[in-house]
């Protein structure tokens, strides 16, 4: 893929109107760059993107969030133009080299979903990206399992306190959302992340800094022998392994 040029700065002895030519092709390829694997409104290609620019990314993030029409699933531009629908910034690439699934960019609410069991924890039924991958250990889990999705990002989360397992060597760390949606109960907005020994020792990953707002991508799993354990937040669910993290986009 071609790396894309630095939209500002000195252009020679081009006048105004090449540039702003220039600006609009670039911003074409950065569209061209996120669109999903999914239909769009005209004048974003429908395509199936498996590399792309995390700078890029952001940037047509940016746009998006300022152009965004409130309650509503898509974004405007100001005058006129193609419609951007959101499924253009849904995947993302894996930020771990060992990694070849896409992952799909969710919310910590939509992978535990709002179903609670006698504790108060989020259920299996209730999980969004169900069943998960079949097994934790797996150095590659399948990217989909029964048409469901397994590998995920979040954004803007928060990292509690990581610590290594003694007896497996494991990391595991606690993950939250600091802005919940509105009346959603605080046992629903935790879930346990463990990273496997085996990712740790191939490389590509570190141990993120706690307490820290970040972005995290990994595999989704069931592990019903933890839902009466107060530590894993009385539910399954959990991201194991936890395959990478990046900082936050603020």
């Amino acid at each position: 893929m071609r790396s894309v040029g630095r939209v500002g700065g000195s252009m020679g002895g081009w006048g105004a109107p090449q540039r702003r030519a220039t600006r609009g092709a670039t911003v074409g390829r950065l569209l061209g760059m996120v669109c999903a694997a999914a239909v769009v409104a005209t004048g974003c290609a429908t395509t199936s993107v498996t590399r792309h620019d995390d700078n890029a990314i952001r940037v047509v993030e940016q746009a998006a969030a300022a152009q965004a029409v409130e309650g509503a699933g898509r974004v405007q531009p100001k005058a006129s133009g193609p419609v951007v629908s959101a499924a253009v910034i849904r995947w993302r690439r894996s930020w771990n080299p060992h990694v070849a699934c896409r992952a799909q960019l969710t919310t910590l609410d939509k992978v535990l979903g709002s179903r609670q069991n006698a504790r108060g924890g989020a259920t299996y039924r209730g999980g969004g990206f169900k069943p998960g991958i079949p097994d934790r250990r797996s150095f590659h889990p399948p990217c989909n399992v029964d048409g469901h999705h397994t590998f995920v990002q979040l954004n803007a989360i928060r990292i509690g306190r990581c610590a290594k397992i003694n007896d497996d060597g494991d990391w595991t760390c606690t993950l939250f959302d600091p802005t919940p949606p509105a009346g959603r109960p605080a046992s629903l907005n935790h879930i346990h992340i463990e990273t496997d020994q085996k990712f740790r020792a191939a490389g590509g990953w570190s141990v993120p800094p706690g307490y820290t707002r970040l972005r995290v991508q990994g595999f989704v799993f069931w592990d019903r022998g933890h839902t009466e354990d107060g530590w894993h937040f009385y539910s399954g669910w959990e991201l194991h392994s936890f395959t990478a993290w990046r900082p936050a986009v603020h």
